[in-house]
């Protein structure tokens, strides 16, 4: 397995680490547009998969029988922080259902949101289902389950019907049969496939132009464009690179992370989709990988840049508050970068 040399965190000016990683930005049948590193590598998408595995909420008729907005299709499609506004809206969602927490089978934790978790243990309480990052996707599930009429135990194993049919929609998407592939356990409970990362951009791409994909699944896929555009905050929260740079580009980009590294990003417009992965699953090398990649594509205007450059180049700041380095794309890696950092 090949990696690149992505992103490189300076001090003072010098280089302190470096962070290596492979992508691939692919059309929708696969063809490959450019690439780094070995894409035939399986990775575990893990949460970059929420906004395809939000299809059958959509596409089943779940969200017209529930009457499901804007904000809990974008919900679905979430790896929220566990703010206030996250917390309220999966618990009303519930209740709509008739459900409570209880029924969520992902883990009771913190929200990752460090004001949220500050607050919540001033007041001397703790964390519960509601504040899991994918409890707005297993809030979906459990939608589409109601509506199917299928059993709400257990939906969260693999050999539950609800899960044989998301591997079979992310199975078109990919044009694979991920049921081939090595499968595990994902951190709130669900089932995490497997796929080589061109499958991934593949799919990502198809998310974005799902022009040769049935006309339901498509419509779906265009009203979860609808509601991530119109609700980017629901869909990761306040100062992520995903929401800001949903809400920057007003849809032209709809990124997703995954953990350990994986990031992936559809461009409606241009048909196109972005997977990355970072070799050492670091969360803070993937944004830069990701808007370096962007910018050399030319989908971010200058505007665009400027609003979310926190997150193309972040500053390292001490304790006492002084900026001592930057994490930054590294020089070699893709043409006019070192340039655009000079201007």
């Amino acid at each position: 397995m090949s990696y690149e040399l992505f992103v490189e965190v300076t001090r003072n000016g010098t280089v302190e680490s470096r962070h290596f990683g492979t992508a691939v930005v692919c059309d929708f049948n696969g063809d490959v547009v450019e690439s780094w590193g070995d894409i035939e590598s399986l990775v575990f998408p893990r949460s970059a998969l929420k906004p395809l595995l939000a299809i059958h909420l959509v596409e089943s008729g779940a969200s017209d029988q529930y009457a499901l907005n804007n904000a809990e299709l974008s919900l679905a499609c979430s790896s929220h922080q566990g703010e206030q506004m996250h917390q309220n809206l999966v618990a009303s969602w519930l209740n709509r259902l008739g459900l409570t927490e209880d029924h969520l089978a992902c883990g009771a934790v913190l929200p990752e949101h460090t004001e949220s978790a500050h607050q919540l243990l001033a007041a001397g309480q703790q964390g519960c289902r509601l504040h899991h990052n994918c409890s707005g996707k297993h809030t979906g599930f459990l939608t589409t389950a109601l509506h199917l009429e299928l059993p709400l135990d257990n939906y969260h194993l693999l050999e539950h019907p609800l899960q044989q049919l998301s591997l079979d929609i992310l199975s078109d998407l990919a044009d694979i049969d991920l049921k081939q592939y090595p499968m595990g356990v994902d951190g709130c409970g669900l089932p995490a496939p497997t796929m080589p990362l061109l499958q991934l951009a593949q799919a990502t791409a198809r998310f974005a132009n799902p022009v040769d994909l049935s006309d339901d699944r498509a419509q779906a896929i265009y009203r979860l464009h609808e509601a991530i555009t119109n609700e980017p905050l629901y869909i990761a929260g306040h100062g992520t690179v995903v929401s800001e740079l949903n809400e920057v580009t007003k849809g032209s980009v709809l990124a997703k992370t995954g953990a350990e590294g994986i990031l992936t990003a559809a461009l409606p417009e241009r048909g196109l989709g972005i997977a990355l992965k970072i070799a050492d699953g670091s969360a803070r090398a993937r944004s830069v990988a990701l808007l370096a990649i962007l910018d050399y594509l030319g989908a971010l205007s200058d505007e665009e840049k400027h609003i979310l450059q926190d997150h193309i180049s972040p500053m390292i700041v001490n304790s006492r508050g002084l900026v001592v380095g930057e994490i930054r794309p590294a020089a070699s890696w893709l043409p006019g970068l070192d340039q655009q950092r000079d201007r």
